[in-house]
């Protein structure tokens, strides 16, 4: 659902150190270094086709993460062709003029690659692979050619089109949380497209074709929509020289966005009894809250962080330890437009939903109405810290955290940033985005019954 919080406190400032334009290749570049975390730093390069190129020198292990961030995800898709960009993302596993289908992974294996993979998103598309260092070269030719060179015929796309309808089948209609998800989306959003799921609707995906999908590669992959994080044992400027003679010469295509949809306010509460394959009661309630860019971001990490992380949670102690449900969790999908603060719980059997919600609107109406105790405020801090430095223990880490925030907000110090204001919330802060936004009419609650 949500990535482990990213939270933390910075002590290091994140001035740019230095910053210079050098020619590589004639392509000019601006190059800049920013603080990260501790004694790590981050240098930043844009090329001049619009590619913003992340290194962070990590020498603790001879391997490196390389990840390749596109901003296009279902929110640039248009109704009727819900999915495309998730099963895009399918085809760029295929072949391209250089390499023939399946010698992508082929030469990969041959290398000993690691954790080779790729992710959709409402915002974004993610390639995601960790090598041995001698195999940079190796990585950043094959994600060139790709980026450019595919071949999407009409063979290749049915294949693909077919593995994600079974994947379809076996994440939403199989799934009673994958169910539960996507209904949760299709209702609270009415006109955005978050409505629609990542995955897409099975009727569009029948629709589709290889030219749907060559028109979406040509619009949205393209450098000026790309951000490449290289995060491990290599040398800086041999990643430079390596990005620019590969990626240099790709045009950018700055094509727009155009006018994507955002949902008016909601003002009457939503639910729904959805059936599903199931024993006992499942309760999703959901808020709607700001993107991901708004003050008010913060106060919901450390919200989550009171409500449901560790033991001693309130929700835990509330419906767990009390023997009403099974687990019980909460957390925010914080995306480029306004998105949704989520609780989630499975209830014991012979225990409603109706028990569960009314406990934990009682939980919401302490958060509104009672300061939050400096000791258990100090807890929620420290996990959510925890938790960021853990993420930040693993090149890979290190690299999802830079992606993710600079294709989130622009620049992955505004992460950093985030990071710090959250250490700084207040019990008042949290009354008071509780109170704006935990309210009847900003509410969706989803039952999920067993079938009868």
């Amino acid at each position: 659902m949500r990535k482990i919080p990213l939270l933390l406190l910075i002590t290091t400032g994140m001035m740019a150190i230095t910053s210079c334009s050098h020619h590589h290749s004639g392509i000019h570049i601006d190059e800049k270094k920013e603080k990260m975390v501790g004694s790590f730093e981050v240098k930043r390069v844009k090329f001049q086709n619009g590619l913003k190129l992340l290194i962070l020198k990590d020498e603790s292990s001879p391997t490196f993460a390389y990840q390749t961030w596109f901003e296009v995800g279902s929110r640039n898709e248009v109704i009727g062709k819900t999915g495309l960009a998730h099963l895009f993302e399918h085809m760029m596993f295929k072949g391209t003029k250089k390499h023939p289908d399946g010698k992508f992974d082929s030469i990969l294996e041959q290398a000993g690659v690691e954790g080779e993979n790729a992710f959709t998103s409402n915002d974004h598309t993610v390639y995601i692979q960790e090598l041995p260092k001698e195999h940079l070269d190796l990585i950043v030719n094959l994600e060139s050619d790709r980026m450019v060179n595919l071949v999407v015929d009409d063979q290749s796309f049915k294949t693909e089109r077919e593995v994600v309808q079974n994947e379809r089948r076996y994440r939403k209609e199989n799934s009673a949380e994958g169910t539960l998800y996507q209904i949760m989306f299709e209702t609270i959003f009415t006109d955005s497209p978050y409505h629609w799921p990542v995955i897409g609707y099975e009727e569009d995906l029948n629709s589709m074709n290889a030219q749907d999908a060559r028109e979406f590669y040509q619009r949205y992959y393209s450098p000026d929509r790309a951000t490449i994080v290289v995060v491990g044992d290599v040398n800086e400027n041999e990643v430079i020289r390596l990005v620019d003679k590969a990626y240099g010469s790709i045009q950018a295509k700055n094509t727009p966005n155009g006018i994507i949809k955002r949902d008016t306010e909601q003002t009457a509460q939503k639910r729904k009894k959805v059936p599903l394959n199931i024993q006992n009661d499942k309760l999703w309630m959901a808020y709607r809250i700001p993107e991901a860019t708004h003050p008010d971001a913060p106060v919901f990490e450390l919200i989550q962080g009171l409500l449901s992380d560790g033991m001693n949670s309130r929700l835990n102690r509330a419906l767990v330890n009390t023997g009403i449900s099974t687990s019980a969790s909460s957390g925010s999908f914080s995306m480029k437009d306004p998105g949704i603060f989520v609780f989630m719980t499975d209830l014991q059997k012979g225990k409603n939903a109706s028990l569960a919600e009314g406990i934990i609107l009682r939980e919401i109406e302490q958060l509104k109405n009672k300061p939050v105790p400096a000791d258990e405020l100090t807890r929620a801090k420290n996990v959510i810290r925890f938790h960021f430095y853990e993420q930040l223990s693993t090149a890979k880490g290190k690299a999802n955290f830079l992606g993710d925030n600079e294709t989130k907000f622009g620049n992955f110090e505004a992460g950093l940033r985030m990071r710090e204001e959250i250490m700084k919330v207040t019990p008042e802060q949290i009354m008071s985005a509780a109170k704006k936004y935990f309210n009847t009419t900003n509410m969706t609650v989803l039952t999920g019954v067993p079938k009868k």
